[in-house]
């Protein structure tokens, strides 16, 4: 990632870290040290002793969109199906998200890039964890096993 994306990322970590707080999560830079990988630590409202380690990675800030994927652990593996919840279009067995908002939905339908135009605008970080909630309070089906 470069100075530049950098910069404009650690801006909007404080937001990100209030709104995960505000939700009974956290917000954790990645333990390796990678640069432009974050870790939210999430739960389903409902479910509130159900958690989610959501690894948001990027390589570009706010340009393209971030890999999101699931772990076991801040800084776990992401190789593993019980990391991840069972929500529509959320793909265990795949290790992905096929959706409008992740690098691997993209990558998989580059045609959505007419369709929904990545937004670089506001807080595109706040906007990924909006989602990923989102799903988790209205969409949430238990933990993929």
């Amino acid at each position: 990632m470069d100075i530049e994306s950098q910069l404009r990322l650690d801006e909007d970590v404080e937001a990100v870290a209030f709104y995960l707080d505000e939700n009974g999560g956290r917000l954790d830079a990645d333990p390796a040290g990678e640069a432009g990988v974050w870790w939210a630590t999430m739960r389903p409202r409902t479910i509130p002793e159900e958690q989610y380690y959501v690894r948001i990675g990027w390589l570009r800030y706010p340009d393209a969109p971030p890999s999101v994927k699931f772990g076991t652990a801040v800084g776990g593996s992401l190789g593993i199906t019980a990391a991840w919840p069972v929500v529509p279009s959320y793909r265990p067995g795949n290790f992905d998200i096929c959706a409008p908002f992740t690098k691997e939905g993209f990558e998989s339908h580059p045609e959505w890039a007419a369709q929904f135009p990545w937004p670089t605008t506001g807080n595109p970080f706040l906007w990924i964890v909006d989602i990923v909630q989102g799903h988790l309070d209205r969409s949430y089906q238990g933990r993929s096993g």
